[in-house]
């Protein structure tokens, strides 16, 4: 039985696995926020993000590289054999969770009151939410470790059936709760939609728990079959995860610390150039709500293959495979590119479009379609940092986003009072352009990585491009002759979808390798070589 354990997924069955978790978790955090910006409107949304914010600051110093750590150490040790010593660093992890997430629950429950205070949040009406979200760090910390035990197995079902559960109870909660509450004004409506993420922390907690109850003994099996006697002192597998876990928490909480700096001066410099404070939350609402959650949705490929990487370039790294990580970070970064590019286009053309048929706010698609080209260089940057990581260098790709980021202030500081909410996307997409490239250029002399942009981009930017003509002609014409919004807009959607896989099978942009290993992957791969695309 606990040859279960080691039939491992490849690394385009746990980025396809936990792909299309993340699409429907996605999905579901931009449907549900239609009706929440319905209830809450454009002001009550900007009052909900900042203890999202906040939170996502206390997870990250916590806990967020958890995942990583531990899978990176218990995929090394299992490809070692070190049975015994993988799952017992994962209980040292779950150890320190407990102690890490229990601290920081308490420090945002009984601190958010002087982050006001101190000038730290901008939004006095957000205390409640600050409140409400706190308990939610504990549960996400333990989370983690669990996370991290089953990403490091490359059992990625496990993690995308936590993730589901957790989205699916937070959707329905935050709407129930911010509905309820919403007749006792708007900041508690605000603060009960935040309470709704502690459900789905629950939720996702208690369902990994009852998976490694199911698989306890299958591990404790394979444990008994380790007779290396290698066993890793406490200390020294808390330093190995935390010198992994910290650098990639570095850079969730660098992420975290900008999304506070651009609530501080997008407010502030918008208020400068004449809008009022109200006008001002409504504006940053929109870009970190609304145009924000349709990007999120576009790198949905990306997240996956960047957490797929670590556990499978770790193991290879063990083994000094570096032509195998070679491949495995090519082939990663050429889907993310594929999917990537389609994506940005479908956000620019039809910005305006696709936040009016899910808010009901035009006027977002205004950052939205700033921010669309960062789509692309989110995604070269989550594909190499994943494989960075795997690498045991998980400072790099942080330094680099911190570089980017510096840009990312300055440029928001400066050009808001002047370009509006349109700045603070520009800067955002700055800070992947500039991670991105660094990474590549690290990836290059870490692994002798050479990036072939002419094989990425020669059949997807022409298939992009036709995609977009199509795009264009499908919603003008149904525009003209329906009118409206709605359908219009859906169709040119879905011609998109069609048009562009057609365009890049005709230009050769997919080939038999690219699919083969996918579920189900190898009648596609075979119809492939026979019509020359192998």
């Amino acid at each position: 039985m606990a040859r279960n354990l080691l039939n491992k997924q490849t690394v385009l069955q746990g980025a396809l696995t936990l792909t299309a978790a993340w699409l429907i978790i996605r999905i579901l955090g931009a449907v549900y926020r239609i009706p929440l910006g319905r209830l809450l409107g454009d002001e009550g949304l900007g009052i909900y993000a900042v203890p999202n914010q906040i939170y996502l600051l206390f997870f990250t110093l916590s806990s967020a590289g958890i995942p990583v750590a531990v899978a990176s150490v218990v995929s090394e040790k299992m490809a070692r054999g070190h049975f015994r010593d993988a799952l017992r660093t994962f209980r040292v992890a779950r150890f320190a969770m407990l102690v890490l997430g229990g601290t920081f629950s308490l420090l945002l429950f009984f601190g958010a009151g002087w982050l006001i205070e101190a000038g730290l949040v901008r939004i006095p009406e957000a205390y409640l939410g600050m409140r409400a979200i706190a308990p939610v760090i504990f549960f996400a910390a333990v989370t983690a470790a669990y996370r991290g035990l089953f990403q490091g197995l490359q059992n990625m079902r496990a993690v995308a059936y936590s993730q589901l559960a957790d989205q699916v109870m937070l959707v329905g909660a935050t709407l129930l709760f911010s509905y309820l509450l919403l007749p006792r004004g708007l900041s508690i409506a605000a603060a009960g939609a935040n309470l709704g993420a502690v459900p789905g922390a629950v939720g996702a907690t208690l369902m990994l728990v009852f998976i490694y109850r199911q698989q306890r003994r299958d591990m404790l099996e394979l444990a008994a079959q380790d007779f290396s006697m290698a066993r890793e002192g406490t200390l020294s597998l808390l330093r190995r995860i935390f010198s992994v876990a910290i650098p990639v928490s570095f850079a969730a909480v660098a992420m975290s610390v900008t999304h506070l700096i651009d609530q501080w001066l997008i407010i502030d410099r918008l208020q400068l150039a004449g809008l009022s404070h109200q006008q001002s939350v409504a504006l940053f609402g929109q870009f970190n709500q609304m145009a924000m959650a349709f990007v999120n949705i576009s790198i949905a490929l990306a997240v996956s293959l960047g957490a797929s990487l670590v556990p499978a370039v770790s193991e290879s790294f063990a083994k000094q495979d570096m032509d195998r990580i070679r491949y495995q970070l090519g082939q990663s970064l050429r889907l993310a590119v594929l999917f990537a590019l389609p994506a940005a286009a479908g956000l620019y053309l039809l910005a305006p479009q696709l936040t009016q048929l899910l808010f009901a706010e035009v006027e977002a698609g205004v950052p939205l379609a700033a921010l669309s080209a960062v789509v692309v260089f989110w995604s070269v940057h989550l594909v190499t940092a994943g494989a960075l990581q795997g690498m045991g260098k998980a400072i790099v790709p942080v330094r680099n986003l911190v570089c980017g980021i510096i840009f990312k202030i300055a440029i928001t500081y400066y050009l808001t009072p002047t370009l509006g909410i349109r700045a603070a996307a520009y800067g955002t997409v700055v800070i992947f352009l500039i991670a991105s490239l660094l990474n590549m250029v690290a990836m290059s002399r870490l692994a002798g990585m050479r990036f072939n942009l002419w094989d990425m981009l020669s059949r997807s930017v022409p298939a992009t491009l036709v995609m977009s003509a199509g795009v264009l002609a499908v919603y003008k014409v149904a525009q003209l002759e329906m009118g409206g919004n709605t359908l219009p807009t859906l169709l040119a959607v879905a011609a998109g979808m069609v048009i562009y896989p057609v365009a890049l099978l005709v230009l050769g942009g997919v080939r038999a390798e690219d699919v083969r290993r996918l579920p189900g992957g190898g009648r596609v791969a075979a119809f492939l070589e026979r019509i020359g695309r192998g």
